[in-house]
């Protein structure tokens, strides 16, 4: 099945992405739990996603919505990944 990628959302996202991480930093989007100590902030998420949508001029599919967040998601768990590297964890 053919996956439906938005291409001025996908944009619109890391735009976003890029401004709410220089602006708050990565620990803006997680989430402290005991269990799990570096979770995404599911809301924070939606939040940029909603952002993103309200940046392109049409509406976007849902399909396009999905993709782009799982963009985004992917993205921040690299970015997570990395900080624990540098940080020796």
């Amino acid at each position: 099945m053919a996956e439906v990628i938005d291409l001025a959302l996908h944009q619109a996202t890391l735009r976003v992405i890029d401004e709410l991480l220089e602006r708050r930093g990565l620990g803006y989007f997680l989430e402290r739990r005991a269990r799990f100590p570096f979770a995404l902030n599911d809301k924070r998420v939606a939040l940029a996603m909603e952002m993103a949508s309200e940046r392109i001029t049409n509406t976007p599919r849902p399909e396009a919505v999905e993709s782009s967040e799982r963009m985004l998601r992917r993205r921040l768990i690299a970015l997570v990944a990395e900080a624990m590297i540098r940080v020796g964890y």
